[in-house]
């Protein structure tokens, strides 16, 4: 199966909008949430990106991009896994998922 890199962003960037999408209508419909909503901090602790990044990299993932860390502290991210593109979730404790 040949990739079709032209098509690969594209794709990645549909996939990412739905999230964000998703998410943002979870949080305005969900009742008594709106006074709750997750608040990012000021800044991303560059080291726990690093270490997320090298997780997801030990798993034999490659050309993470778009790794994001969630109100659950968990991180999430688009990478390619044998040359598809795949969302992946990596738990607080570090473990690794596909979703």
């Amino acid at each position: 199966m040949k990739l079709r890199l032209d098509l690969m962003l594209p794709a990645m960037l549909i996939a990412t909008a739905g999230i964000d999408l998703a998410m943002a209508e979870t949080s305005l419909t969900s009742p008594g949430h709106a006074s709750h909503a997750c608040q990012s901090p000021a800044g991303v602790d560059p080291a726990a990106r690093a270490a997320a990044e090298q997780r997801i990299l030990a798993e034999g993932y490659s050309e993470i991009s778009a790794l994001t860390k969630g109100c659950d502290n968990a991180w999430r991210a688009l990478a390619l896994a044998d040359g598809d593109p795949v969302t992946l979730l990596v738990t607080p404790q570090g473990t690794v998922l596909a979703e």
